[in-house]
């Protein structure tokens, strides 16, 4: 009985941070995509706003590879916008590693506990 608890325990809240962790990564990128296009018109196309901010999401220097305006537009962001940039790393971060885990819990509750 209280290994069927703590498992579902942990599906469940493995499952909620997968969750927020997705939540967070859409979101971010929309509001700084919305900045973007606020800062310049030109970047009111989605996929040209989203190279920028996925270059400026990287701790890599910026991409020489990107097109002037958006290596500009990647800078702007890592200047203005610090934190959301670092928030949208950490949520990258935890959505591949929380699907890998909770993979490994419904294993374990499979083969370890013999709960599911």
């Amino acid at each position: 009985m209280d290994k069927t608890v703590l498992f579902w325990v942990l599906v469940g809240g493995l499952g909620f941070a997968l969750a927020l962790a997705l939540q967070m990564r859409v979101i971010t990128a929309l509001v700084l995509r919305r900045a973007l296009k606020a800062w310049r018109e030109e970047f009111a196309d989605r996929v040209s706003a989203n190279a920028a901010v996925v270059a400026a999401a990287n701790k890599a220097p910026i991409a020489e590879a990107l097109e002037p305006s958006a290596r500009e537009a990647a800078q702007h962001l890592r200047d203005t916008y610090p934190n959301p940039l670092a928030h949208l790393r950490t949520a990258r971060r935890y959505s591949m590693i929380l699907p890998v885990l909770l993979l490994g819990v419904l294993a374990l509750g499979r083969l370890v506990w013999g709960v599911i």
